[in-house]
């Protein structure tokens, strides 16, 4: 009696124990934020900007993790697989939310089968152009395009991205031909256009406008339908003669499907605060990102408002899918 008294004893203390680890406040240990992108890119410096903010809230590190190509399919697939404790997290894109799911017949992830966490902020491209061809403005490369059809070589973050969909709604609307070349982001795409085997590419504020500030490429147009105020000067293609042009990126943090409520609270609390941060707000700012109210609501609302509008521009525009 006294030895199975002892074990239920034993038992108890055991079970008493596994329950106050499995209540241990979350997170105990560093958090894995895998960017889809390449280091050194628009959404590589973004991302580290708010996890500097994020680690300080939780109290612990978070550690970033590029994963790049494909699209972000090849972050998103990798996120998707983590184990949903809130330990890993995905910086998604509308390439990863809402477009993959239009240009690919069978996805190595489900867009859908994310838990949300918050929304980031949506931020306009710009139009970089090669000094090679020495062009002045859109109507140059319109009048181009049009002489030398399928001549012009425009980049891209990558096949399905917004950058290449930004490069397919401008072709429609001016109604020329380019020859569409993607890369893996913006970090490899750059070089290409500064030395010229390149000739445009739609790029992000953050890392387009450094080159064109340097004088090595051209910039010639924002792809907002509204000026951005850091940048005054720079007309919208919108106003350029094509009403109807606009073309955004937007980032959000998702968890993989399954993450508990109660961290995916903690994560957004913590996402809430750093975009409430006047200095981290100003430096999306200055990146050419409006900032977010970090919320699940208006994730579901960017995503469910895009969705048949990508649908429709990906059919219009004839893209291959895979």
């Amino acid at each position: 009696m006294i030895k199975a008294g002892a074990r239920i004893l034993a038992t108890a203390v055991l079970a008493t124990l596994v329950n106050v680890a499995s209540a241990a406040p979350f997170p105990e240990r560093p958090i894995t934020v895998v960017t889809p992108f390449p280091a050194g890119g628009a959404t590589d410096a973004l991302t580290r900007v708010l996890t500097e903010h994020m680690g300080k809230t939780l109290g612990q590190s978070l550690i970033v993790e590029n994963r790049a190509g494909a699209a972000t399919t090849i972050g998103a697939s990798y996120a998707a697989r983590e184990k949903p404790d809130g330990y890993t997290v995905l910086l998604a894109t509308n390439s990863t939310l809402v477009t993959n799911r239009y240009l690919y017949k069978t996805l190595s992830y489900d867009p859908d089968a994310f838990a949300p966490i918050g929304m980031i902020g949506i931020g306009p491209m710009v139009l970089l152009a090669s000094k090679k061809h020495k062009f002045n403005n859109v109507a140059d490369v319109v009048a181009f395009a049009k002489k030398s059809p399928s001549t012009l070589s425009i980049a891209s973050f990558g096949a399905g991205t917004s950058s290449h969909l930004a490069a397919e709604y401008f072709q429609q609307v001016a109604d020329i031909k380019m020859l569409h070349v993607p890369f893996k982001g913006s970090t490899q795409a750059l070089p290409q256009l500064i030395g010229g085997d390149i000739d445009l590419f739609f790029d992000m504020v953050a890392t387009g406008m450094p080159q064109a500030k340097s004088d090595k490429v051209d910039v010639l147009a924002i792809t907002s339908k509204k000026r951005l105020s850091s940048l005054p000067e720079l007309p919208t293609i919108s106003e350029l003669g094509y009403p109807n042009f606009e073309m955004t990126a937007w980032f959000s943090l998702v968890a993989p499907q399954g993450t508990p409520e109660v961290v995916t609270d903690t994560l957004r609390k913590a996402l809430q605060a750093a975009l409430k941060d006047s200095a981290v707000r100003q430096r999306l700012l200055d990146m050419g990102i409006e900032p977010g109210d970090g919320s699940a609501e208006a994730l579901a609302k960017q995503i469910r408002t895009e969705s048949p509008v990508i649908d429709a521009l990906v059919k219009r525009a004839n893209i291959t899918v895979q």
